[in-house]
This record gives C-alpha cells, sequence and structure tokens, in this order.
C-alpha cells in the first residue's frame, strides 16, 4: 500500500469518526431538548392538576390535554434512548 492510500484511509477514517461524533451531538441535543420539554409540560400539568383540587372547574380537557402530550415525549425519549442502545 502506497503512502497516498493510506493518507486516504487514514482520512476516510478522520471523516467517519467525525460523522459519528456529529450524530452523536444532534442525538444528545434531541434528548435535551425532549427532557426540558417533558419538564416544561409536568410542571403545567402539575398546576392544572392543583387549580383543579383547589376547586377550579372546566380544567379536565387540559388535563387530559397535558396527560398526551406528556405520553408523547416520554414515548420519543425512550425512542431516542434505544436508538443509542448498542445493538
Amino acid at each position: 500500500m502506497g503512502l497516498m492510500d493510506k493518507a486516504r484511509d487514514a482520512a476516510k477514517k478522520g471523516a467517519d469518526m467525525a460523522q459519528r461524533g456529529v450524530e452523536e451531538a444532534k442525538t444528545t441535543g434531541e434528548k435535551a431538548m425532549v427532557k426540558r420539554k417533558a419538564t416544561a409540560v409536568a410542571a403545567e400539568l402539575g398546576d392544572a392538576v392543583y387549580r383543579q383540587r383547589n376547586g377550579e372547574a372546566g380544567l379536565e380537557p387540559e388535563v387530559d390535554r397535558l396527560v398526551d402530550e406528556l405520553r408523547s415525549l416520554r414515548a420519543e425519549l425512550e425512542r431516542l434512548h434505544a436508538e443509542d442502545a448498542p445493538a
């Protein structure tokens, strides 16, 4: 194998490693975003339930919406974790 072949292989390996790093960073960023959204929705849900327990009427649709949204976000987070898991 000539010097040019070795240089080409080294460059390809470097590019592959860089691409993997970019993909990992993207997934980590997505996870952080989903976690922040889930935390915010959970806080909204807690507030709605608190208001409901204190006698405010008509909050059932809001509570249902927030529960559905939180379920969706948690499922998305599980999906992202599963993608990271070694095969």
